[in-house]
């Protein structure tokens, strides 16, 4: 979680649950006093798997009441993004709390959290007292597909903050559970292919920040290559340490280091730069950014020179220790095998995965 989203992030697939049987409670007649709504933001384990949806994407309020928005995952909520604005734009502080004007911009991002400390707060809207009545849309400003609406009516509410709150957990339960078969079905699918690797998975809803395999066996000069089939965010396939300011924008971004790609010594340093779909890149808005000149790619290829193990990782949402040269979070290995007839085990592409 060093660069852009991750500097910043994050960390299911869609459910055709129905969940109309859960019903509401009736009409709630308007009446003076607020109500707090509750949505939750994301869903997932946090760790290399998350369900990219707002929990429920859909309610209605009254002026004045609140919305309450419980991280579940490093997201964004953002009402009326400026013209023009990128990616890099949504990381500041929260633009105000309160949406007195249908125009007015919001943006709130979790503030602390982390393993092992307390979630962050919750990120409180208020309804303005005097907001017409109306669909007012929201996004998260990272995964593209996440989005939500609040309706403010001043008439009565067909249902209770409980019903939405039952809505939202039967969803993302859904969905989570969702993920978990697709995940499976990944890398089963990922231990019958030779010579091609998926970098980050997923589709609509579910992210899964993870190598398809993350133990891959080659032989001398086998290509391998990465596909990125993660919708939602980028990612980059590293050997060894990545010079630059991690602060700067572009910190990662573009292919680097000395290896030679096409013959990959698995000793040099050697940054695949980010691979990312056009639907993200249109996204954030990358081509009025600091890194314009990204072009959009999914794939990278490597060839190796030599036998040996190789760790690599995601410069994004992995990390490699200086001192020892271990990986974690989003990282793999790569062994090279000297053999070309059978890789040393009777299979020259064989490979396992974890």
């Amino acid at each position: 979680m060093k660069s852009l989203v991750s500097r910043a992030r994050s960390l299911a697939i869609g459910s055709a649950l129905a969940v109309a049987s859960l019903g509401f409670a009736g009409t709630v007649p308007a009446a003076a006093a607020s109500t707090n709504w509750h949505v939750q933001v994301g869903g997932g384990n946090e760790t290399d798997s998350s369900t990219n949806r707002f929990y429920v994407n859909d309610i209605t309020v009254h002026p004045g009441d609140t919305v309450e928005f419980d991280w579940g995952g490093f997201h964004t909520v953002t009402f009326n993004p400026p013209p023009n604005s990128t990616i890099f734009d949504f990381f500041g502080p929260t633009a105000g709390s309160t949406l007195a004007a249908p125009g007015d911009f919001i943006n709130a991002t979790p503030a602390g959290g982390g393993p092992g400390s307390p979630p962050p707060p919750p990120f409180v809207l208020t309804i303005g007292s005097n907001l017409p009545s109306g669909a007012y849309h929201y996004r998260c400003s990272i995964h593209q597909f996440m989005k939500g609406v609040v309706r403010v009516t001043k008439g009565e509410l067909e249902g209770k903050d409980s019903d939405n709150v039952k809505r939202g957990t039967a969803q993302r339960l859904a969905d989570e559970a969702r993920a978990v078969s697709l995940d499976k079905k990944l890398t089963r699918q990922a231990a019958e292919k030779d010579g091609e690797a998926l970098a980050g998975a997923g589709d609509r809803v579910a992210e899964f920040i993870k190598f398809y395999p993350s133990a891959i066996t080659v032989g001398v000069g086998d290509e391998l290559t990465f596909t990125q089939a993660d919708l939602h965010e980028p990612h980059t396939v590293t050997f060894g340490p990545v010079t630059g300011n991690p602060q700067n924008p572009a910190f990662g971004v573009f292919p680097s280091g000395p290896g030679n790609p096409e013959a990959y010594d698995g000793v040099a340093p050697l940054n695949s730069g980010y691979l990312l779909h056009k639907s993200q890149y249109d996204f954030w808005n990358i081509k009025q950014s600091p890194v314009s000149a990204v072009v959009p790619t999914t794939h990278f290829s490597v060839t190796f020179t030599k036998p040996g193990s190789y760790p690599f990782y995601c410069l994004l949402h992995g990390f490699r220790d200086p001192a020892t040269g271990q990986v974690g979070g989003m990282s793999g290995t790569i062994t090279v095998t000297a053999s070309q007839g059978d890789g040393g085990n009777g299979d020259r592409n064989s490979r396992g995965h974890t």
